[in-house]
């Protein structure tokens, strides 16, 4: 089976989005079907199309990142790591969409029996790299502890159990604020 190459995507892609047909835009295009399909596998914006919407519409980012979001549970990436990864906040507002969790609710029960996620640990290392990045102007919670693969929930549990570190992160917190101040 020949790989469809990106110039051959892009081009499938803007014939769609103008209206042609699948079946008479690969035979003009000379490209196999079954490429296509293959394609579609790992091609968000090629996937889209084929669903009849256009990939470059500002509703798609949100879709988008919402099934990256239950591809990873269903992967089982726990929650807060699939957050990390994606891009988006707990409190970004998805889980307050009933049928969105849902979804994220029976996507992760069905991953259970083969997920074996392993929490990563905030060693001296980490914590040290943690509180670097919480230094610099403008950096959250979130971002710097997915600068140094923890989630946030670990960086608030260790917060709540050490106080050195509480207080440590926050002069972390004023130095930055000195420095975006400056």
């Amino acid at each position: 089976m020949t790989q469809l190459s990106t110039r051959q995507a892009d081009r499938l892609i803007t014939a769609l989005r103008h209206g042609q047909t699948l079946d008479t835009t690969v035979a003009e295009l000379g490209l196999d079907l079954s490429a296509v399909w293959n394609r579609a596998r790992t091609d968000t914006r090629l996937a889209i199309v084929l669903a009849g919407r256009d990939p470059d519409g500002p509703e798609e980012a949100a879709r988008t990142s919402r099934a990256d979001f239950l591809r990873l549970l269903a992967l089982g990436v726990a929650p807060s790591r699939a957050e990390l990864i994606v891009g988006v906040s707990s409190t970004s507002g998805w889980r307050r969409d009933p049928a969105f969790a849902e979804a994220c609710d029976a996507v992760s029960s069905a991953a259970a029996p083969y997920s074996t996620t392993r929490q990563m640990r905030l060693t001296p290392q980490r914590v040290a790299r943690f509180l670097e990045e919480l230094s610099k102007p403008r950096t959250t919670v979130l971002a710097a502890a997915a600068a140094v693969g923890v989630t946030p929930p670990a960086v608030y549990q260790r917060r709540r159990r050490d106080p050195e570190f509480a207080k440590a992160m926050d002069q972390a917190r004023d130095a930055a604020r000195k420095a975006w101040s400056a």
